[in-house]
């Protein structure tokens, strides 16, 4: 898909066309009118003998007062959206650059995080998947925390996303098959090296991440259990609903820039939503979903904020529904919008009381 393909598909509302209609007046607009006292000799429109001075004043004046706001929206805006990735360092942490086949001579980039608490063998495991359009690096700072616990965390980048050279961002049903590929990297490395092992495999995802562990990583019986966060229940439900304001806007307008398709048929949203491909199922003999007893109660757990404008909260409401989830198995926070924005800690803390009810 080329450029300019990608750009003319964007489903531009009639509210964000008016939007920036009037943003264009109001930046561009004052600066016309403020030059039309020195353009007709406005008596006393002078400084210092100059009636264009006084004008051009007013213009620097009102351009550093524009960028002053756009500058100040834009970190409002970023703090609510994306607080990754963190720069993440310690002393105590080692990092080993790792490369994932998934055939084809294809490989994921990845990096291999042990903490204090590792154990030199055998140590359990936990994939973290990040979003869409995002890097392995967004989460270091909440997968990192979990190597302080005797766990060995596994990031790496989906295809299309940060360092991997080939796949495309919207290749989405290929990047969640992919996690079956990380979980035979794992087995591999536990026959070979010993020092993770491939009987204590847990997934976390956030966003995209979410959809990959709760579709792939939730039917794949390698993996002990797995969490999402912030992520959907139904893919073409939630491209498609009625955006609420201009930030929910933005966001769409950027996905589709991306070239994701935010208009999914009925067999692709199948294949990629959780409450019909996945849930209570697990592989058959031909390697599909087929219904199977599943103990949700020990394999899911969820967190999601009311005020999140990227993946709607009623993703999280179907998602609780559909697994009929305990209330201690999930989580949800009135603010943070979808990257948990002042609460990181508050979820941190409740994975890690995951962690520890299940005996890690």
């Amino acid at each position: 898909m080329s450029e300019e393909e990608k750009v003319s598909g964007i489903n531009w509302s009639d509210f964000l066309i008016k939007f920036f209609i009037i943003l264009l007046i109001f930046l561009i607009v004052p600066h016309f009118i403020f030059w039309i006292p020195a353009w007709f000799q406005i008596p006393g429109w002078e400084l210092n003998g100059n009636a264009g001075l006084p004008s051009l004043l007013l213009n620097i004046f009102y351009f550093l007062l524009t960028f002053s706001f756009i500058f100040w929206a834009y970190s409002k805006f970023d703090y609510k959206f994306n607080r990754w990735p963190v720069e993440t360092i310690s002393e105590l942490v080692s990092f080993e650059y790792i490369k994932i086949p998934i055939g084809s001579g294809h490989f994921l980039p990845g990096d291999l995080v042990k903490g204090p608490m590792t154990p030199e063998k055998d140590a359990p495991i936990v994939i973290v998947c990040h979003g869409m359009g995002g890097q392995r690096q967004d989460f270091y700072n909440i997968g990192i925390p979990f190597s302080f616990m005797g766990f060995s965390v596994l990031f790496y980048d989906s295809r299309g996303h940060g360092e991997t050279n080939f796949g495309k961002k919207w290749d989405t049903l290929y990047i969640i098959k992919d996690i079956s590929k990380v979980v035979d990297f794992i087995e591999k490395r536990a026959e070979e090296v010993g020092d993770i092992s491939s009987k204590e495999i847990i997934a976390w995802g956030g966003s995209m991440g979410g959809g990959i562990v709760l579709n792939e990583g939730y039917l794949d019986q390698r993996i002990k259990f797995v969490i999402a966060v912030c992520t959907w229940a139904d893919f073409q439900m939630t491209a498609t609903r009625k955006l609420k304001n201009l930030s929910e806007a933005i966001v769409k307008a950027g996905f589709e820039i991306m070239g994701i398709n935010l208009n999914p048929s009925n067999l692709q949203n199948r294949m990629v939503s959780p409450i019909f491909n996945s849930f209570n199922k697990k592989k058959g003999f031909f390697n599909q979903p087929v219904w199977w007893d599943v103990d949700n109660d020990y394999r899911v757990m969820l967190a999601h904020c009311k005020d999140d404008q990227v993946v709607n909260y009623e993703n999280f409401e179907m998602n609780k529904e559909f697994l009929n989830m305990k209330p201690e198995n999930y989580i949800s926070f009135e603010k943070g919008n979808h990257a948990f924005a002042g609460v990181e800690t508050a979820l941190v803390g409740k994975m890690l009381l995951w962690f520890w009810q299940r005996g890690y």
